[in-house]
């Protein structure tokens, strides 16, 4: 079964290169992006908004942050986890965003960019 994914990133070249690692996998029928949180939040806080099988947000953008999408959305549509699957797709080396990532039960897991087709194969494949 092929799915919708959303990828929630500022930084345009890397949409670029991760649109082709997506259509590369063959497991979305769909894709969707926005350049940060606010943009993002505004279509989903509404609980009339379908939301994306699969949502990859990085943490570091400007206005809204990752962390500060993933509360708000939490705070408006507290049951979205159990439509959507988000990972958390960043540059960042820290071990604070890691250990942030896991105290969020709505977070599925913590990667590290750039994005392989095998990773996102795996994910699909995982969350069927």
């Amino acid at each position: 079964m092929r799915e919708s994914i959303c990828i929630i990133d500022d930084d345009q070249i890397y949409q670029l290169i991760v649109k082709k690692v997506v259509e590369r996998t063959g497991q979305f029928n769909s894709i969707c992006f926005y350049n940060d949180g606010i943009e993002a939040f505004e279509d989903f806080k509404s609980p009339e908004y379908d939301l994306p099988k699969l949502i990859l947000l990085d943490i570091n953008m400007p206005q809204m942050d990752g962390w500060q999408f993933l509360d708000s959305l939490i705070a408006h549509r507290p049951n979205f986890h159990l439509e959507t699957i988000i990972y958390i797709v960043t540059s960042s080396i820290a071990h604070s965003d890691r250990d942030k990532a896991k105290s969020y039960k709505e977070v599925s897991g913590f990667l590290s960019k750039p994005l392989s087709v095998e990773k996102l194969k795996e994910i699909a494949v995982r969350h069927r």
